[in-house]
This record gives structure tokens, C-alpha cells and sequence, in this order.
């Protein structure tokens, strides 16, 4: 485990209560105030956050956390009141100078996606959040579901993801798993946050029942889940090596373009202030007529000594050499041991025949990586489906190894899914 790694929320049922409608309390039972266990809550949320975020850095994902004001629902009954607590990590202020067709006025939390944390009165929740205002995101994520080879990248990622991860946009009831998402799926909820305006919506909800009752894990399952839609991150937003939108080709071509306008720009400038000089000269005298026409002549092309064709070849090979093609992002592999793995846990594969049904087993690599867990099922593609705590996820049996001890468990009622445990 690496509760020590990114902190501790240390979530209590006060955390929760904190945003629950005031109601008047007797006056031999004082209670510490609504609004000062909010700020209490804000400051744990802020430490974990920050340390989390070293963690995305290993992951080549710099990122700035954000803890903006509380979020308000104004009513018109009466004052506004206070229903959530949220934390943004969002790209750096350099990284979010390099995005294309970015409008500065815009808030950063709307012109880029951003992951999350969210708490109110009823749930806490990690989420991957893209609004429509993020252009140069939306169009990439859209670049990538056209593209079968980008496609297969972002939904062999999403089958990888834990049952209990959901998408879909911010107000509408129903919210798939993230992991049966299909191309037409993402393609329909993108038009569906076009219209209406609203963030599309991609993480894990926990109930604060069950969130409660899993007081002593959650901040590292929390911590874990937000590492693994990072992951999704790295492929839905765009960056210069997740360029799926030419936009840095584009640029560059747009930049060259201005520098040619420029310098056209100065010639015409030049040639302007030539023949006003000429005609603000003295009376014409023998010979300042010849010296206009010289200085409107152009160059003549037999002027330029030509260059032999071997010397252009010679030139090309050189301009090849010169600017390579910008590097791509690699293929994603079916294992998530390329991403957000942890250096703690030892890279030993075991045989796939030492894990069955009701095994123990360790998490060598991946978000998970380090993390104990019970083998439910063995699944097709040398994988296995693991249940961690309140999550069941698919991991490949090379990322798994059978726990120390070597014991079999049974699963036992503690380790399956409540029927009611998962919901938005």
C-alpha cells in the first residue's frame, strides 16, 4: 500500500454532514459549525491533493491543483447555499499556453480537461471532466475515435477500467460503464455535451456509506482510481506528442506564413519610401530618370548564378536530415504496465497457472501496482478480473503474482459488489 504517498483524507460521516441543508440544533448540544468543518475538509483535500499530483508528474502528466471556491446553489426561496467541495488538477499554466485555439478570457477549468475530486453531502467522486468550451481537446478526442488505429488504443484502456467507472454528461440520468464505451457511444455523448452545454463526465462514485465504511482504504483507492482515468487523460486531451489534430503543424505553417507577410510587408515598405524620396527631390536634373528606373528595376533572373542539379539534391538530403518528423505518441500496450506504474512493486511475472479463481494475488504494475487483492475470475486474453477493496477490475495475469503467504481465500460475502453499492 502507499497510504504515506498521496495522503490522507481521512473522510468522516462530519465531512459528509458538512453539506447537508442547516437545521437548528438545541442549545445544550452545540455542534462545531457547518462552515468550519468545510474548511477543515478543504485543507485535507488540498494536502492530498498536491501529493497526489507529484504522483501524476512521474507520470510525464505535470499538472497545477486548483481548489476553487465551494460550489453554491442559489435558490430563490432564500440565500445561496453551499453543496460541494471540489479539487481540479489542471495543466500547468506553460501547458496550457502551448494548447491551440485556446480563448485566454475563458477560465482554464472550461477551455481545458481536467481531472477531479468532488465531495457533497452524499458521494465522493474522481472524475475526468472535458467541457465543450475545450476546443482543442474535444476536437482530439474526436480525431482519435475516427482514426481505428488511435481507437483501438483509448478502447483497449477502457476495457481495462474497473466495473464501477461510469461515463457520460453531467445531468443526464443515465451513465454507463466506461469500460463497454464504444466509439458511436463517445461520439453520441460529445453531441449530447455540445448541446447541452455540459461537461462530459468519466470516474467512479462512491456512496458515503460505503465510502465510510471503507474509511481505512478509500483515500488510496480514491488516490489509485485517479491515476487510472489519468491514463485516459494522456489520450483524450491534447498535448504536442498526442498531436491527433496537426494543430503543431499547422502552427508552425501559420508562423511561417506570417514571417513571409512580414517580410512582404517591409519590401512593399521600403519600395514606398524610395519613390517618395525621388519625388520629394530637387528639380529633375540629367540623369534622375535613369536613377528612378534603377531603383524600380528588378533583378534579372540571369543575374543569379544557377545551381547545378546535383547541388539541389545534395541540398534536399540535407533539409531531410535536418528536420526529422515529430515523434508520435507509442502505442498503448494491453497492459498498463507502461503507465503510472509505481516503483515500489518488483516486476517478477508469475506463472499464469499459479493464479486461479480465489487467489491472493499482488499488483506488480499499473495504477494498482502494490495493491492486494482476490482473483473472482479468470478472463479470456490471459487476463484476469481482481477485486481491490470496492473495485473489480481486469488486469493481465503478467502484471499479477500470488500473494506471500500463498493462500487461497475464499470469496467470501465481504468481497463481492453490494447490490446496491454502486450508483450515481
Amino acid at each position: 500500500m502507499q497510504g504515506s504517498a498521496t495522503g490522507a483524507l481521512k473522510l468522516t460521516s462530519a465531512d459528509f454532514d458538512a453539506f447537508l441543508e442547516p437545521r437548528g440544533t438545541p442549545a445544550r448540544h452545540p455542534q462545531p459549525s457547518a462552515a468550519a468543518q468545510r474548511r477543515v475538509l478543504r485543507e485535507r483535500i488540498e494536502s492530498w491533493a498536491r501529493l497526489l499530483a507529484s504522483r501524476l508528474a512521474d507520470m510525464a502528466l505535470p499538472v497545477e491543483v486548483v481548489v476553487p471556491d465551494e460550489v453554491e446553489q442559489h435558490l430563490s426561496s432564500g440565500a445561496p447555499r453551499t453543496i460541494a467541495q471540489r479539487v481540479m488538477f489542471v495543466r500547468d499554466a506553460f501547458a496550457r499556453s502551448s494548447v491551440p485555439r485556446t480563448e485566454p478570457e475563458l477560465d482554464p477549468l472550461r477551455s481545458h480537461a481536467y481531472l477531479a475530486l468532488t465531495i457533497d453531502s452524499v458521494h465522493v467522486a474522481v472524475s475526468l471532466e472535458l467541457n465543450p468550451e475545450a476546443e482543442a481537446d474535444v476536437k482530439n478526442l474526436r480525431a482519435r475515435i475516427a482514426d481505428p488505429t488511435a481507437l483501438l488504443e483509448l478502447t483497449t484502456l477502457l476495457e481495462m477500467m474497473p466495473d464501477e467507472f461510469a461515463i457520460g454528461v453531467l445531468g443526464v440520468p443515465h451513465f454507463p460503464r466506461a469500460q463497454n464505451a464504444t466509439a458511436e457511444d463517445i461520439r453520441a455523448l460529445l453531441d449530447d455535451s455540445q448541446r447541452s452545454r455540459r461537461p462530459l463526465w468519466m470516474g467512479w462514485s462512491v456512496k458515503r456509506e460505503m465510502a465510510l465504511a471503507h474509511a481505512n482504504e478509500i483515500d488510496e483507492l480514491l488516490a489509485d482510481a485517479l491515476v487510472a482515468i489519468a491514463l485516459a487523460y494522456k489520450l483524450i486531451a491534447w498535448a504536442p506528442d498526442n498531436d491527433l489534430i496537426d494543430a503543431t503543424r499547422r502552427g508552425a505553417w501559420r508562423a511561417r506564413r506570417a514571417r513571409a507577410e512580414e517580410r512582404r510587408e517591409r519590401g512593399r515598405e521600403e519600395r514606398r519610401q524610395r519613390r517618395q524620396s525621388v519625388r520629394k527631390g530637387p528639380v529633375r536634373k540629367e540623369g534622375t530618370r535613369r536613377e528612378r528606373e534603377d531603383a524600380r528595376r528588378r533583378i534579372e533572373p540571369e543575374a543569379i548564378p544557377s545551381k547545378r542539379s546535383d547541388e539541389v539534391r545534395e541540398e534536399a538530403a540535407k533539409t531531410k536530415q535536418a528536420a526529422p518528423a515529430p515523434p508520435r505518441r507509442p502505442i498503448l500496450p494491453t497492459s498498463l504496465r507502461a503507465r503510472g506504474a509505481r516503483a515500489a512493486a518488483t516486476e517478477v511475472a508469475a506463472p499464469s497457472h499459479a493464479i486461479e479463481k480465489g487467489t491472493k494475488v499482488r499488483v506488480l504494475a499499473g495504477p494498482f501496482s502494490n495493491r492486494l487483492g482476490v482473483v473472482e475470475e479468470l478472463a479470456p486474453k490471459e487476463r484476469a478480473r481482481v477485486r481491490l477493496g470496492l473495485l473489480v477490475t481486469t488486469l493481465d495475469l503478467k502484471d499479477l503474482a500470488p500473494a506471500a503467504d500463498g493462500s487461497r481465500p475464499m470469496l467470501a460475502s465481504s468481497h463481492r459488489r453490494p447490490r446496491n453499492a454502486r450508483g450515481r
